[in-house]
């Protein structure tokens, strides 16, 4: 395998870019396709494996040359985090005067994510949003709550209540099961007759309903509280 090393002596635009070089063939490295090859190689592996010189070993290029395109690890996890939270930026630019019903959207949207990619999910709950794609994503929401005369105040309590919400939702979701399937789970529900009975409408069927459930709770409380601040 070839090293592929930035070359720092020359301006910007006139070296010539990373190739990364497969068995078979060559591929241009770019920030969109070291991004993908990262969140696929998450998405395998988990977080805790992830490392840059395995994802230069997917590439089939030396982990220096991803530091071209993302100065840090740090970087790239910034860019995956875009990536993954860009279909929520389309549901909150979806035309719409209701800053209820889009963060309705929103949170449907998130809750979403952590399904598609289990094992990227918390780098959106563990990760304050500090790139500039998850930053446009907050512009386009708070800026509707504007629109609507909702008080800063108002947009980030309950901004703050319902992201929470989503991400505990979410997190719990993913966390290993232990039904009546495994076990030790079996003879607890076994022993506890009353912790069984409910249990049975924590199981996976029912968590849709479970998660709407609770979302309007919060997004009927944001609702009266708007109304109020208008009337004011």
């Amino acid at each position: 395998m070839t090293t592929m090393r930035a070359a720092t002596s020359r301006k910007p635009g006139s070296a010539k870019r990373p190739v990364a070089r497969g068995a078979r063939t060559k591929v241009e490295l770019s920030h969109d396709t070291i991004r993908e090859a990262a969140l696929a190689l998450v998405d395998e592996d988990g977080l805790d494996e992830f490392s840059t010189r395995k994802l230069g070993r997917a590439l089939g290029c030396e982990a220096m040359a991803i530091y071209w395109y993302y100065p840090s690890k740090e970087a790239l996890l910034d860019a995956v985090v875009d990536r993954l939270v860009a279909p929520i930026g389309q549901v909150a630019s979806a035309p719409s005067s209701d800053w209820v019903a889009v963060l309705r959207g929103v949170a449907h949207a998130y809750r979403r994510i952590a399904h598609d990619h289990p094992r990227a999910f918390p780098l959106l709950a563990t990760r304050r949003f500090a790139s500039p794609g998850s930053f446009a994503f907050l512009e386009q929401l708070f800026e509707l709550a504007r629109r609507q005369r909702i008080s800063d105040q108002t947009v980030a309590r309950f901004y703050r209540i319902v992201s929470s919400y989503c991400s505990g939702f979410a997190l719990n979701e993913l966390a290993e099961p232990r039904g009546t399937k495994h076990p030790a789970a079996a003879a607890l529900h076994h022993q506890f007759g009353r912790v069984a009975a409910v249990f049975a409408w924590l199981e996976p069927q029912h968590l849709d309903e479970t998660f709407s459930v609770g979302l309007e709770l919060l997004l009927d409380s944001l609702a009266r509280t708007a109304r109020a601040e208008r009337r004011t």
